[in-house]
């Protein structure tokens, strides 16, 4: 439709020649803008000679998209082998198949019913109105290995400077970086565990914190033991599809006195639990995530910064584009990448933020899915 009115715009009017005078009076900016680069500092699989074409889009796009299935990288991996994790039960066992091997699945990014921005009043046709995902600047960008003089290409991404809204879909599987903060009172640990302030030493100590905000770092992790970590010197988890507080991982607070201060200790994550408090959950949990800050405008830097999808034939070190101060280099490996990580506030590369955020109960409930389509909730 788009191009048909441009189209018929074009056959109405008439192309004229401006002075030099009047085209030194006006500014303007390109559409698409693209930027070379290179980068020979990595070390291991990242050594060696890389050079970027990056194709910046200077779009402001607001957008509701549907999609049966997001997959990416679909090819045969073991389990356990360049950081693969396994498919595991409810119960966190693994599940294998006849041959006795553990199963994986069967692609790097799985996301059914796949969406992005929500319909209000969805069950209304009349009164339905489009709450967008918004994106601003989006690129495509190509990386190449060289040697010996040759160049050959080794991924490709696209990502955008700043995005927000809602993001829905079964979470299947996650390969990268998929970063969030939970925050909320002990009062809801305490709630989880304990029936009284005599059910034990922590559960006292819980009980006299219990007004308390507590927050910690939930990333990616194989939760049939609760490692965030491939463990075999891999950059991240591939195929994952459960999330939390890896080992080893305690709860932080801002406040202060002796109670507060007991926090990091009373809260150290161990084998998917926190006091006894569950400390793994399957992504397929969260059906609607908010990516950015909700309740704080686009352009009151509630956006989030550095997200992109990446797929690479090889080793990749791309450009760390989240504003931090200790941003270097986002190291992929072969196979599909999804880039959800901390990212700078508007404060600056010292302002860490995250594009994910929970209370206590959400990360252990769950998220239920917002509606992306006019009439039902989803599937349209």
């Amino acid at each position: 439709m788009a191009f048909a009115t441009l189209a018929a715009a074009v056959q109405v009017s008439a192309l004229e020649a401006i002075s030099d005078r009047e085209m030194s009076e006006i500014n303007g900016q390109a559409f698409i803008k693209v930027d070379a680069t290179s980068y020979n500092q990595g070390t291991g699989d990242w050594a060696g000679q890389y050079e970027f074409t990056k194709v910046n889009l200077g779009l402001d796009i607001e957008t509701l998209t549907t999609a049966d299935t997001l997959k990416v990288g679909e090819f045969e991996r073991t389990a356990y082998q360049d950081g693969t994790v396994p498919v595991l039960n409810d119960d966190r066992t693994i599940i294998y198949d006849a041959n006795g091997n553990p199963v994986v699945h069967e692609a790097d990014i799985i996301i059914n019913d796949f969406a992005l921005g929500r319909v209000e009043n969805y069950r209304n046709a009349a009164e339905a109105t489009i709450d967008p995902f918004m994106i601003r600047d989006p690129y495509i960008e190509l990386a190449y290995k060289v040697e010996d003089g040759v160049r050959r290409v080794a991924g490709v991404r696209i990502g955008f400077a700043q995005a927000q809204g809602w993001l829905s879909g079964e979470i299947v599987s996650l390969t990268g970086r998929f970063q969030g903060e939970i925050r909320g009172l002990v009062a809801t640990v305490y709630e989880q565990n304990c029936d009284s302030w005599l059910d034990g030493f922590n559960c006292l100590e819980l009980s006299l914190a219990q007004s308390t905000e507590i927050y910690t770092q939930i990333d990616l992790l194989d939760a049939s033991n609760g490692s965030g970590t491939a463990g075999n010197g891999e950059a991240y988890l591939k195929r994952a599809s459960w999330a939390g507080v890896p080992n080893g991982r305690s709860f932080e607070s801002d406040d202060s006195g002796f109670i507060a201060g007991l926090i990091p200790t009373l809260t150290v994550a161990d084998d998917c639990e926190v006091t006894g408090t569950p400390a793994c959950f399957r992504t397929t949990l969260y059906q609607s995530i908010y990516v950015g800050q909700e309740g704080v405008g686009f352009e009151e830097g509630g956006a989030a910064s550095g997200t992109f999808v990446s797929l690479q034939t090889e080793a990749v070190p791309w450009e760390d584009l989240s504003g931090l101060d200790s941003a270097d280099r986002v190291l992929t490996e072969r196979g599909a990448y999804l880039n959800m990580a901390q990212y700078a506030g508007p404060g600056g590369g010292e302002d860490v933020r995250y594009p994910l955020y929970l209370d206590l109960y959400t990360a252990t409930n769950g998220q239920e899915r917002v509606a992306t389509c006019v009439g039902q909730l989803k599937g349209c």
